[in-house]
């Protein structure tokens, strides 16, 4: 069964599209974090009707991405170290589970993916690309909940992604964080689940999980958040963070 980043099954109508877009916007920042904006503006912005919208903010909110106010419109919710520890902590006790049924169920071209995911990882590393690496995370998350073949496991876990997500992004662009430290792990574990090599990928998430938690850390340490955010420019989502 294809499962979304989510961890839900695969929804090909328009809430899953419009459900997408949204998230995008969120961990990309281009919605940004405390922002309040209306049902109507999101309809805009994805190009999807009010009962599509309406079904992915009710995921969306689930998710720890947004909250909505009654009469007020929908908080993009801040970035909020608490949330995304708790976040880590509970990826952290289930993840690895999801990676060993990965190494151990991959099929041949499920392998071949993962391999490929690896060298783009790889190359958005060298280009110092946030937002493609962003992308190839998403897609990597859900590959990973596809060949594990764990539906439960995926559905307590995959949500929590966008939260680290959003926060990466942030760091990348912000707090002139090497995106190497994070994307290479997950080019180690990419790579290892290719290989069969279930030590390698559970001590590469091993690493990420720890940085993850540190540049999390960090955020509070370093008064990021109370610096305020310079607004997002789409056209100008490639930067460097070298």
């Amino acid at each position: 069964m294809s499962l979304t980043p989510t961890g839900r099954p695969a929804d090909r109508t328009q809430a899953g599209a419009a459900y997408a877009r949204i998230e995008e916007m969120i961990v990309t920042l281009e919605l940004a974090p405390g922002e309040v904006v209306t049902e109507t503006r999101l309809r805009e912005l994805t190009g999807m009707g009010r009962t599509p919208v309406r079904e992915a903010l009710l995921q969306l909110k689930q998710d720890f991405l947004l909250s909505v106010m009654p009469r007020e419109g929908i908080l993009i919710r801040p970035i909020e170290v608490s949330v995304a520890l708790d976040a880590l902590e509970v990826r952290g006790r289930i993840e690895g589970l999801l990676i060993e049924h990965a190494v151990r169920k991959a099929t041949s071209a499920e392998r071949e993916r993962f391999a490929g995911m690896a060298l783009r990882t790889e190359a958005v590393i060298a280009a110092g690309d946030s937002a493609g690496f962003s992308k190839i995370d998403q897609a990597f998350n859900a590959a990973v909940a596809a060949a594990a073949r764990h539906e439960v496991a995926a559905r307590a876990v995959m949500p929590l992604h966008a939260v680290s997500r959003r926060i990466g992004y942030f760091l990348a662009r912000f707090g002139h964080v090497n995106l190497e430290e994070t994307a290479l792990p997950h080019a180690r574990i990419m790579q290892a689940i290719a290989d069969s090599d279930p030590r390698e990928a559970l001590a590469a998430l091993d690493t990420l999980l720890i940085r993850t938690r540190e540049q999390t850390l960090g955020i509070e340490r370093s008064g990021l958040l109370d610096e305020g955010m310079p607004p997002v420019d789409p056209a100008k989502e490639r930067t460097s963070t070298g």
